[in-house]
């Protein structure tokens, strides 16, 4: 139940940054059409509201959603007693192959990748539910992004203690658990804090 509380944690705080983002850029739009006292077409105001904060920064931000998606991943779904239903005897199978974890880690990372080049064919006037466009649109200074790119080993330990935890199931080790789950919620609250403190 406790990582059940856990994951719905996680899950308003990813709703909850999603909901703050389209809220501040329609917030600003609103205040331009207003100032301009005339219809701005909204591809118009996604462009001049976007800043390139680098290829390199943008490739690390973009890696650590993807290890995020792949931690979520690794705790909830090899970790037994994480879901309120029974999947270890399709899991067991994983965990018992030589290849299992690389694998299943492989094929979580190319389902998030595959979510974020699905977004990013949105046409321009959905760029604000772009992934690859989220920081554009926020004031990211120098410590931020290397905090971001900070948590993409974070994720990997993370990563690493959940893979260890389905490999001694049965047996459990809280504090491997409950390291795992801190490691990945911290990460998550870093990627996501130039939404709630970086906006212009």
């Amino acid at each position: 139940m406790k990582y059940q509380i856990f994951g719905l944690t996680l899950l308003i705080l990813l709703l909850g940054t999603y909901i703050l983002h389209i809220i501040y850029l329609n917030q600003v739009y609103a205040k331009i059409v207003d100032l301009r006292r005339k219809s701005v077409a909204i591809e118009e105001f996604y462009e001049n509201m976007t800043v390139s904060q680098g290829s390199n920064f943008t490739g690390l931000a973009i890696s650590a959603w993807i290890m995020l998606f792949v931690a979520i991943a690794f705790f909830y779904l090899l970790i037994p007693g994480k879901l309120p239903f029974d999947y270890m005897d399709m899991m067991s199978n994983w965990a018992s192959s030589q290849i299992g974890f690389l694998a299943f880690g492989l094929i979580a990372s190319i389902l998030a990748i595959a979510g974020i080049l699905v977004l990013d064919m949105l046409p321009e006037k959905h760029r604000n539910l772009k992934l690859t466009e989220l920081y554009s649109f926020y004031s990211v200074s120098k410590a931020m992004k290397q905090m971001i790119a900070l948590t993409i080993p974070f994720f990997g330990l993370s990563i690493i203690l959940s893979a260890y935890l389905g490999t001694i199931y049965p047996d459990q080790n809280i504090i491997a658990e409950m390291t795992s789950f801190a490691l990945l919620f911290i990460s998550t609250v870093v990627l996501v804090l130039p939404v709630w403190v970086g906006r212009k």
